[in-house]
């Protein structure tokens, strides 16, 4: 058993692989936020009142979309075989999972951050809309760049924390989208449509990279064990794609939505919520 998905030399084949550090990422965040609900139920305080069924729905999927991500057969084929799957591994970690994992969340644990300001104001901070979307953009593109992804993925540790920077930057890229914050002004529906289209048209240096490249530039994928029917340039290639593609899709679905509830708002006379 290993603990981590992570760069292997031999064949593929459908055996399945246990990956103890994925279950146990995916269990131990579902009992938290099973302890989580019940110690607002328990509280009988008006953020127990807000919570919902669509609440644990939500957060259910978003877990279900990274362990599918993280777990075999997706996790050992984009660690050591497809640049392309570790691609789709990227959407689902960074650009799926967290906001269903955000939406998941009540709104009185928004409220517990303030019992630690220290990590407030971090979180804070770090999920000013112009911060967020830099940071995110900034590990999309370093944690793409070849020389980065092959001194990574040669081990479990390197991969793992490769895999927890999508994931956290996720979640920092989506804060400012769902999760209102009091001590600062509102970030207009307008603004978020704005913010969410500018990741859309930017073109990425690691983009740029594997769609043009006229040969395979991580080593990783390139020395792999050869998978039938596939060639390291052509998956580096259908890597790019997707890449631009994906996220590109993933980022008008999410505006088509934004501009939906502003657009209801408006006819309303209100001032557009926060989904």
């Amino acid at each position: 058993m290993q603990w981590w998905c992570s760069s292997q030399s031999v064949a593929w084949d459908w055996t399945w692989r246990p990956y103890a550090g994925v279950w146990f990422l995916v269990i131990a965040t579902a009992t938290a936020y099973g302890l989580h609900l019940r110690a607002l139920a328990r509280s009988r305080s008006p953020a127990a009142a807000a919570v919902r069924t669509r609440h644990p729905v939500l957060f259910g999927l978003g877990l279900m979309w990274l362990w599918a991500a993280l777990d075999w057969p997706l996790g050992t084929l984009g660690s050591s075989y497809l640049a392309s799957v570790h691609m789709v591994q990227f959407l689902l970690v960074a650009l799926l999972a967290p906001p269903l994992l955000l939406l998941g969340l009540p709104p009185g644990t928004y409220d517990l951050l303030r019992h630690s300001p220290r990590l407030h104001g971090a979180i804070n901070s770090v999920t000013q809309p112009v911060a967020a979307f830099f940071i995110f953009n900034v590990v999309m593109s370093v944690s793409h760049w070849p020389s980065v992804v092959d001194a990574l993925m040669t081990t479990q540790l390197g991969s793992f924390g490769l895999d927890m920077s999508w994931l956290v930057s996720g979640l920092i890229f989506w804060w400012p989208l769902l999760c209102p914050v009091p001590e600062r002004p509102k970030f207009p529906f307008l603004m978020k449509i704005v913010y969410l289209g500018l990741n859309v048209v930017l073109l990425r240096p690691p983009f740029v990279i594997l769609v043009y490249s006229k040969f395979p530039v991580y080593a990783t994928y390139e020395l792999a064990p050869p998978i039938a029917g596939t060639s390291a340039l052509d998956d580096q290639q259908l890597a790019g794609v997707i890449m631009k593609v994906g996220s590109a899709w993933i980022m008008l679905v999410a505006m088509t939505v934004m501009f939906v509830m502003w657009h209801r708002a408006q006819q309303h006379g209100a001032t557009p919520s926060t989904p």
